[in-house]
């Protein structure tokens, strides 16, 4: 029996159908059989509008999966896109606060000086809580207020140390920064232990801070001496290698030997507070507790007498309370007004041209008659009434993106020779 030639299937779309074409139906068929021919040729086409339909819907469910993936993708590009642009605008806004930091500390020494040149009697300078430079401090500050720090600018005359295009770029932001700042030369400068003969000081006002009631106790706990933790900072940083014996140990890097991997002592002045946390015995703690009152800006090379000072207008309370322990017991009441008085209402506690000694004597009970075999010097010469170097902290803000830049600024005069054009000079500058 000779087999019939195969033949392909009719395909739709890749799937194979039914053919089409009509059943053929004899001539002489009965009428149930043309019945069951059309019933035939009906489910034929059921079955095509089947797969059909089922075509549909896969190709539907592939559009629909590529359009929610490209939405998905758009949406994240435009989130990476706004996090770029407010990150951008952010650090410029922070930027920014640092020159109008710089601007607000420069039309404060102009007025100054202006003040010095009035009344040569009084020729020394005194600066302090109620300063131009504290008058933004902790106000949120955005493009509106262009145009007061403009005629501010004018006013006092700052357009020739300071850049005017700060000031049209500032309209430009739609974000806001603030700015504060305080002045540096109201802690303890430990970085003048690298110069000689001037570690001593800085050691005495160490030991005074460390043996506070509540933080000598604070520090017995961490098992350490206020003396021992002075002088291990000391032997960190002067430029000797032998150590002293009120450390603690007899050798100035044997702490540092111990640790991996072995590290020596500095000898060499601080770069920033932070690096005290590498001195034996210094631990995230006693950072936390006492980094307020230390400071290392600014570090110079100064020959002589001269040496970094605290200013008494702008020193904290519980540094001076630590200071004059004179100031505690019956002294207490005393000293609270004065110390209130200065920080509330901007007054300063030594003005130009008075005694050091006579402000501390009648404000804090300081008897004076303490000097010792070091130079003679005495606690009022911890002390001076103008201040030289600021930290400055700026938060940028725009969307959800905040940026944040420490600087500390010093206030100089513009030496020609160094090819010096600004009143300013930025020691140290981080932005995170």
């Amino acid at each position: 029996m000779a087999r019939p030639p195969f033949k392909l299937p009719r395909t739709r779309w890749g799937f194979p159908v039914a053919d089409a074409s009509p059943p053929q139906v004899p001539a002489d068929a009965s009428p149930d059989t043309v019945c069951d021919a059309a019933g035939s040729t009906a489910s034929n086409r059921d079955g095509q509008r089947g797969i059909a339909l089922i075509i549909a819907i896969m190709i539907i469910s592939v559009m629909m999966l590529f359009t929610s993936d490209l939405i998905l993708s758009s949406q994240v590009n435009l989130t990476l896109a706004t996090h770029t642009k407010d990150n951008l605008k952010a650090e410029y806004m922070a930027k920014s606060g640092l020159n109008l930091a710089n601007l607000l500390l420069m039309a404060d020494f102009a007025y100054t000086l202006f003040q010095a040149q009035q009344n040569p009697a009084n020729a020394d300078l005194a600066s302090g809580l109620g300063d131009i430079w504290t008058v933004l401090n902790g106000i949120p500050i955005g493009g509106e207020t262009a145009e007061m720090t403009a005629a501010f600018s004018e006013q006092f005359g700052i357009n020739a140390i300071n850049d005017s295009s700060v000031i049209d770029s500032l309209k430009l932001f739609d974000g806001t920064m603030t700015i504060n700042i305080a002045d540096e030369s109201s802690k303890i400068n430990v970085n003048d232990c690298y110069q000689n003969g001037r570690c001593t000081q800085v050691l005495l006002m160490l030991e005074a801070l460390f043996s506070c009631p509540a933080e000598k106790s604070f520090l017995e706990s961490k098992k350490v001496t206020g003396k021992e933790l002075a002088y291990r900072i000391k032997d960190y940083i002067d430029p000797d290698k032998v150590a002293d014996g009120n450390s603690g140990y007899s050798d100035e890097n044997e702490p540092y030997q111990k640790r991996t991997p072995r590290q020596m002592a500095k000898n060499a002045p601080l770069d920033s507070v932070s690096e005290l946390r590498i001195i034996e015995g210094w631990d995230a703690d006693i950072h936390a507790v006492f980094s307020p009152y230390i400071t290392a800006f600014p570090y110079a090379k100064i020959r002589g007498d001269d040496k970094f000072q605290i200013n008494i207008n702008t020193a904290s309370r519980g540094l001076l309370q630590c200071l004059f322990p004179e100031s505690r017991g019956d002294c207490t009441e005393k000293v609270a007004l004065a110390l209130k008085k200065r920080d509330e209402d901007g007054t300063n506690l030594g003005q130009p041209g008075e005694n050091t000694a006579a402000v501390l004597r009648n404000l804090l009970c300081y008897s004076g008659g303490d000097s010792t075999a070091h130079d003679g010097a005495t606690r009022a010469d911890w002390f001076k009434k103008f201040s030289t170097t600021f930290h400055v902290e700026v938060d940028g803000v725009s969307g959800g993106s905040v940026k944040k830049l420490t600087a500390v600024v010093e206030r100089i005069m513009p030496d020609a020779k160094k090819n010096e054009k600004n009143a300013y000079r930025v020691l140290y500058w981080k932005l995170i």
